[in-house]
């Protein structure tokens, strides 16, 4: 396995590349720069097969319609979150004056938990991971956890925007954190982590979704 970190976009999204031995390859979140991501996967003679989404935040799909054009790789998204690869509203793609040619697309693959995705010799776990969205999910490779916008270094993603639900998103970095073993958390933004940390750092490993929230 090889895997690439590619941050793109305004914001940094960190758009990742889970490259197998014969070339194929996952893309995951390609935000944004798709003409700078294709250049790398040319560069590198690497193949997508696959488009994983986390979640369908304008962020994080940007680059998707141009990948999967070039490269004829399957857009993967959680079921709950595919509205989002609808509606520029939804994607909040809408509010920063972008346009429906780029944002709006058709899914081909809609992922829950337990749904197992092959590129080459890996093999991608599905975990359903609410909370910053309705259909946020979690990407498992071997010893890789590709958490998107619901588990940061020492924090979670915000939960005041469509679908957000700060208790779902609880629950969710406490099933991770629940995860035999160690991991690297490969998160949507900023540095990586790993569980282990994550399980003794992250104040909101260790809250209780059914506390009251004031």
């Amino acid at each position: 396995m090889k895997l690439y970190c590619r941050p793109v976009g305004a914001i940094g999204t960190n758009c990742y590349i889970v490259a197998a031995d014969n070339g194929e390859c996952a893309v995951v979140d390609p935000g944004a720069q798709a003409d700078r991501l294709i250049s790398f996967l040319d560069r590198h003679a690497l193949t997508p097969k696959y488009i994983l989404l986390t979640h369908g935040h304008y962020d994080h799909i940007g680059g998707v319609k141009a990948i999967a054009k070039k490269f004829g790789a399957k857009i993967v998204i959680g079921r709950e979150d595919a509205e989002q690869l609808y509606d520029i509203h939804k994607s909040l793609a809408l509010a920063r004056s972008m346009s429906e040619e780029i944002y709006v697309m058709q899914p081909d693959i809609l992922v829950k938990e337990g749904d197992q995705l092959e590129v080459g010799e890996l093999l991608f776990l599905v975990y359903d991971t609410p909370g910053h969205t309705k259909g946020d999910v979690t990407y498992q490779c071997g010893n890789l956890l590709f958490t998107g916008d619901t588990m940061f270094a020492g924090d979670v993603g915000r939960c005041d925007l469509y679908g957000g639900d700060y208790r779902a998103i609880l629950r969710s970095v406490k099933k991770l954190a629940a995860l035999p073993g160690d991991y690297r958390v490969l998160p949507g933004h900023g540095p990586e982590s790993t569980l282990e940390q994550e399980r003794r750092y992250n104040q909101y490993v260790r809250m209780n979704p059914d506390d009251p929230v004031y």
